[in-house]
């Protein structure tokens, strides 16, 4: 009978140092579960913020291009007028941004001796990786194709 006891209380010993080590495991795991998870929702959020300051950058480009009668000067190296963004932290101060205008040239076609020329097409782009994410060039406007 002693014999039995001594036996128990080793395997008892050793069952509270498993039980110890298995926590310890779990609670390894469940601290790498929550750090994904707050980087995941981390991740999230960021894209959330570079997608809204995308779309109003996207917005004022494309109205910039329907509310401007006549580009033509913008094709001859005058600089189209900046575009004002508010960043998604409210605390920041609004950012302009210079606004890029690319033109293509104008291409004639002859039929018969009549020439008809096709009007150059336009892209403005603006630039900021910080605000935009990624490559950070946002493009509006005439791909040509």
């Amino acid at each position: 009978m002693s014999r039995s006891r001594s036996t128990d209380r080793r395997i008892a010993r050793r069952q509270r140092g498993d039980a110890l080590l298995e926590a310890l495991i779990g609670s390894v795991l469940v601290a790498l579960l929550v750090l994904g998870s707050t980087y995941t929702a981390t991740r999230v959020a960021l894209s959330q913020s570079h997608a809204r300051t995308q779309a109003m950058a996207i917005a004022q480009l494309r109205n910039l291009l329907q509310e401007t009668a006549d580009t033509s000067p913008w094709c001859l190296g005058a600089s189209p007028p900046a575009i004002r963004l508010r960043p998604a932290d409210a605390s920041l101060a609004p950012v302009d941004l210079p606004v890029t205008a690319t033109c293509t040239t104008p291409t004639g076609i002859t039929l018969g001796g009549l020439t008809i020329s096709a009007p150059s097409r336009i892209r403005l782009s603006v630039s900021s990786p910080r605000l935009f994410g990624g490559v950070g060039t946002l493009v509006v406007g005439d791909s040509g194709a």
